[in-house]
């Protein structure tokens, strides 16, 4: 019997109750591996326990928010496997084009940038600011959620599938680090699957966990493949590849492989229109299947 956990680590802005997020979530999990890699959508089905969240959101911004809103746009993705001409159209504007460059040129002249931000980002950097600061101790909390689950999969003797959206990827990141680090925990997560990432940005490098650090001490050592995944127009993965930030834990042997998937499109439509972001369109994706279900279906 396979001994798996996967583990998703969501990103900024509140999300719903844990208890209606999550069947959400492994739904349109269960959609991309039902297309790419069906018998590894037979087997999560028939174990939906292995598919666990980390519900972090709460204990950041004391609320959740309405699931129903998400609802027409997971049914959307459930029932349609392409983005329509419709959905091509709307990726590939030349507005959308315009603040990708905006967040590009903000990420890489700050002062400039913040002039630049419109309401919404600038409050997006703010909270995240709030996490890669640890104000109010929020960093330590927030890595503390995830930990526990980490440990609790590693007690179990599970083989761990660590997936993390957006500021999730920064905090599964982070939480490796301290882990292996500073903790010393000898315990690895087979498969790190990123998802929308800001790991590249000079707003995250400068204040990522080892970032003071020198060689090998620079990089977590828990981690044995890395799967990066960059929608087109994803305007918070700004670096869509991370092979070439992270090149040095290959040259390190600290891990076997970083691989980036991109060049794919997120056609996710929720209430305010069209997000190449979100988190369910990344998890219903064909490609992200393949490789958590060739993940599922390689284990004993």
């Amino acid at each position: 019997m396979k001994r798996a956990r996967i583990i998703f680590v969501p990103g900024l802005n509140p999300k719903p109750p844990p208890e209606l997020y999550r069947p959400q979530l492994l739904r349109v999990v269960l959609a991309g591996l039902t297309r790419a890699r069906p018998t590894a959508a037979v087997w999560l089905a028939a174990n939906p326990e292995a598919f666990v969240l980390v519900e972090w959101t709460y204990l950041f911004y004391g609320a959740h928010r309405d699931v129903t809103v998400d609802l027409p746009g997971i049914e959307r993705l459930l029932v349609q496997s392409e983005p329509s001409a419709e959905d091509l159209r709307e990726l590939r504007s030349w507005p959308r084009r315009f603040t990708r460059w905006a967040h590009i040129v903000g990420d890489a002249w700050p002062l400039f940038g913040r002039r630049l931000a419109r309401p919404n980002t600038r409050r997006l950097m703010h909270e995240a600011s709030r996490y890669l600061k640890n104000r109010d101790g929020m960093g330590v909390a927030v890595r503390t959620v995830l930990r526990n689950r980490l440990e609790a999969a590693w007690r179990a003797g599970e083989q761990v599938l660590l997936i993390g959206h957006s500021l999730g990827s920064v905090i599964a990141y982070d939480t490796l680090w301290e882990l292996s680090r500073e903790r010393g925990a000898a315990d690895e997560v087979s498969l790190l699957v990123t998802l929308g990432s800001p790991l590249a940005t000079h707003f995250v490098q400068r204040s990522l966990h080892g970032a003071e650090a020198e060689g090998a001490e620079r990089y977590p050592c828990n981690v044995r493949r890395w799967a990066n995944f960059t929608a087109n127009g994803d305007t918070t993965a700004l670096q869509p590849r991370l092979k070439r930030v992270f090149h040095e834990m290959l040259d390190l042997k600290l891990i076997d492989s970083i691989e980036d998937f991109v060049g794919f499109d997120n056609y996710f439509r929720g209430s305010t229109g069209l997000n190449a972001h979100e988190a369910y369109g990344y998890l219903a994706q064909r490609t992200v299947g393949e490789v958590i279900g060739d993940w599922l279906e390689r284990l004993p």
